[in-house]
């Protein structure tokens, strides 16, 4: 096989090179679930090569529901090394109200950007990622929602007591 020559050439660079185009191509065959496993398990295993391509192809196509079973962990990973980093064109203010809501305002000219539905309860608190990319919210429903900061959509829900 191609790698098997490789390895025989004493070329450890084209050898990870066709390791790596190898993963890709059986990565880019796996249902968006299988891709979710295969990314948990090849972190767990310390995989690096495998992870990061795993990783990357997940953070690509997988869509919110597969995302949502994703480990906690594997899900910050995926955020902070995959996603684009958010540029933002207005100064935003994330507001929360007691009946759930969580309100986007421009700070430079107060107007409301978007009104979310967020909790079935009231909101505790709420707070933006480091990078701007996401917002947190934490409700006394039991749970703690990521928000994707530019479409607004939730991400990932985690049950709390």
């Amino acid at each position: 096989s191609t790698l098997h020559a490789a390895d025989y050439c004493g070329a450890q660079a084209c050898k990870l090179w066709v390791e790596n185009i190898i993963i890709k191509d059986h990565i880019s065959n796996l249902e968006p679930n299988e891709l979710r496993r295969l990314t948990e398990n090849a972190r767990a295993c310390h995989a690096d090569p495998l992870y990061e391509a795993a990783s990357e192809e997940l953070a690509k196509r997988a869509p919110v529901d597969v995302l949502a079973e994703t480990g906690s962990q594997v899900l910050a990973e995926l955020m902070d090394r995959h996603l684009e980093k958010r540029q933002r064109r207005t100064q935003e203010l994330a507001v929360v109200n007691s009946n759930g809501t969580l309100l986007i305002y421009d700070t430079a000219n107060g107007s409301t950007l978007r009104t979310i539905d967020a909790h079935n309860d009231d909101i505790n608190c709420v707070a933006y990622s480091f990078d701007s990319s996401m917002i947190a919210t934490a409700s006394s429903d039991r749970t703690v929602r990521l928000w994707n900061a530019d479409t607004y959509a939730c991400l990932h829900i985690l049950q709390h007591d």
